[in-house]
């Protein structure tokens, strides 16, 4: 009888004990747990980005813009140099949750395409308490033939507040 097989038990367990689980470890845990370590760190930046933000932004927080109307008397200067025309405005508190409230406000302006890209430049860029979250198009036909087309746009801006009432 060969010598080996005598030991054949004892290293059939030693590969199911030692090797079996290196192998699974290499070919299939090992790239879920790194995947894993790699959201949760990102998570971790995205929460300390998200807190560095809202201390930076704290005093624009408390002022409140669009439901006082601040919001139209700021952008009126450039609407009425580019012969725009507010055809609705409705600000919505949205969320009201921990003294934190979510404002959601529908701009309907109609004008020249010109015009309303430099009304939404200057919503962008100058005003950072609002965001824009969207921006619908529509073509306006006159009833008469004579008339001019004209364009519609659909502005929906955002703004996080603190709740200033004290109770």
């Amino acid at each position: 009888m060969k010598p080996w097989k005598n030991y054949k038990g004892l290293a059939s367990l030693a590969l199911l004990l030692v090797v079996a689980p290196i192998l699974v470890w290499q070919y299939s845990v090992k790239g879920t747990m790194d995947r894993w370590r790699t959201t949760t760190k990102s998570h971790r930046q995205i929460k300390e980005i998200c807190r560095v933000q809202i201390r930076q932004t704290d005093s624009l927080i408390d002022r409140d813009v669009m439901l006082n109307g601040e919001l139209i008397a700021m952008l009126l200067p450039i609407i009425e140099n580019e012969e725009l025309r507010i055809e609705h405005f409705s600000p919505i508190i949205t969320s009201e949750t921990d003294g934190i409230v979510l404002v959601t406000g529908q701009l309907s302006i109609r004008g020249r395409f010109v015009g309303i890209v430099k009304l939404l430049d200057r919503l962008d860029g100058q005003f950072s308490q609002c965001k824009i979250i969207s921006a619908q198009y529509r073509t306006v036909t006159p009833r008469d033939r004579n008339g001019v087309k004209t364009l519609n746009c659909t502005i929906y801006i955002q703004q996080i507040t603190t709740n200033s009432t004290d109770d």
